[in-house]
């Protein structure tokens, strides 16, 4: 829990003593504050309270529930007003998330720069403030481009900078190992406050203001509250700080202790020959075809059904809440059970809570769906991000997720449009919110043969060498939950 290694006692006494009391400064012959004692300083005053780690969750918590309230939840309350507006069809305001893969070509930058020491904080900074002001700047288009450009390709890419999958979920497999589950539930919660907190707000300025007014409103919140607080906590990992995952204290065997650490932090190169990898590739497209068009159409679905807005926000809202409740037990028991087992458990029973809302001729069967559908798809995001970590380690996770990232973003970027076209060939979303339940139950089988990878030849030679063996995927997987 040191944090001063770096910074003499008698410099951080005066630190304190000028921030407090400015009058020292003629006394001691010391000026100003340095962004680096800014950082040692809020760095102490944080860990008073609670280990760092959680400041880091609470950022991933904040970037979540914004971006996923605006890019998935919230969007279908924009889909029938802006469309109407400008005289579109739903495909082509669907269309809106084929322009947000301009980024796409810059994801493995971006996941070499969340390894990098500012990286995450840069990112998430700069990201919320060019994602707020594209927001301000989208409550002025006058026609579908202008919105296609602005909100497409402008916040498309903040967004993914800001947070998203990559960045928020990276950083917090750095910061935890032994607590990694329920730190990731915590963290993706924000996914679904997103739908409980920023979608309902966007409902309610739409149907009160207009949905002009929704956007200023969602921009504001990024410049508010996003990016000041990004830039004064965002850290890249607890060694930059003198800490150690999970707040544990300095090990005594520090030979070990490095073992141990690099024993499972495969390089990219390492990573990208593991049969492992390319089944998680397939596991997280399957999650992001299925889950993002869902998001984005299931306001416009229970409307189709003969409910008025009130009812579909109240039912968004409802999967929003059950969604939230879900994370931490699934969180949990990604800690007591290997994770390769509770994705399976996960997707397959997304998959068959999904059926109901196709099923669903009734208000309460729309409410069961939202209920179940929340319990179980609410944990995906979060064993998800766990599993990556756990398979190939924290070191390079940055690097990893930010080279095999872009394959499912392609694919969950098509589905919306796809959802869009079915409805307007047979004016109902029931083909393909059937395919999306299918495709769900089909990433439970993919998790079933998706084993944990086996330890790189060269990494294993190294380890002989320290004195230490190889462990099997037993001992990866106990090292993981039991430490």
């Amino acid at each position: 829990m040191l944090l001063t290694r770096r910074l003499c006692p008698h410099k951080l006494a005066c630190e304190y003593e000028h921030f407090f009391n400015p009058a020292y400064a003629s006394r001691s012959g010391f000026h100003g504050m340095t962004p680096y004692t800014l950082d040692r300083l809020t760095e102490r005053f944080v860990s008073r309270l609670f280990f760092y780690g959680w400041a880091i969750v609470s950022i991933t918590f904040a970037t979540a529930m914004i971006t996923a309230g605006i890019g998935g939840y919230g969007l279908s309350f924009f889909i029938i007003p802006m469309s109407e507006e400008f005289g579109i069809s739903r495909t082509e305001f669907s269309a809106i998330s084929a322009f947000r893969l301009a980024l796409l070509p810059f994801m493995p930058m971006l996941g070499f720069l969340v390894d990098k020491k500012h990286g995450p904080r840069l990112l998430i900074t700069i990201g919320s403030i060019i994602a707020g002001v594209a927001l301000l700047l989208t409550s002025r288009v006058s026609n579908i481009w202008q919105f296609y450009i602005i909100y497409g390709v402008v916040f498309g890419m903040a967004m993914n900078s800001m947070g998203g999958m990559l960045v928020g979920p990276a950083v917090i497999s750095k910061w935890f190992i032994r607590l990694r589950g329920r730190a990731m539930a915590v963290g993706t919660m924000g996914i679904s406050a997103g739908g409980f907190v920023i979608a309902p707000l966007a409902g309610w300025i739409i149907g009160q203001y207009g949905w002009r007014a929704g956007w200023v409103v969602l921009g504001l919140i990024l410049l508010v509250i996003v990016a000041p607080m990004a830039a004064l906590l965002m850290r890249r990992n607890p060694e930059d700080a003198g800490m150690q995952p999970d707040g544990d204290p300095a090990p005594v065997d520090s030979q070990y202790d490095a073992a141990t650490k690099s024993e499972y932090s495969f390089t990219l190169k390492q990573a990208l020959r593991t049969r492992s990898l390319w089944l998680m590739v397939g596991i997280q497209s399957v999650m992001l075809v299925s889950l993002s068009p869902v998001l984005f159409h299931q306001v416009a679905y229970v409307q189709d059904k003969g409910f008025d807005l009130g009812i579909a926000t109240t039912l968004a809202t409802t999967l929003a809440f059950f969604a939230i409740v879900a994370k931490l037990p699934w969180g949990y028991l990604s800690e007591r059970v290997h994770v390769r087992w509770v994705m399976a458990v996960c997707f397959t029973t997304s998959g068959m809570s999904l059926f109901i809302i196709v099923l669903a001729d009734n208000l309460w069967m729309l409410y069961v769906y939202a209920a179940l559908h929340g319990l179980t798809m609410g944990g995906v995001p979060t064993v998800m991000n766990v599993a990556w970590a756990v398979y190939f380690g924290r070191r390079h996770i940055g690097a990893i997720r930010g080279v095999v990232t872009p394959v499912g973003s392609i694919a969950g970027a098509f589905s919306p449009i796809y959802a869009g076209w079915a409805w307007s060939t047979d004016t109902n979303y029931d083909m393909p919110f059937t395919m999306f339940a299918v495709l769900w139950i089909i990433g439970g089988v993919l998790a079933l043969v998706a084993a944990t990878p086996k330890i790189p030849r060269e990494l294993a030679v190294g380890l002989e060498r320290q004195g230490s063996d190889p462990p099997s995927n037993a001992q990866h997987s106990a090292h993981c939950f039991r430490r």
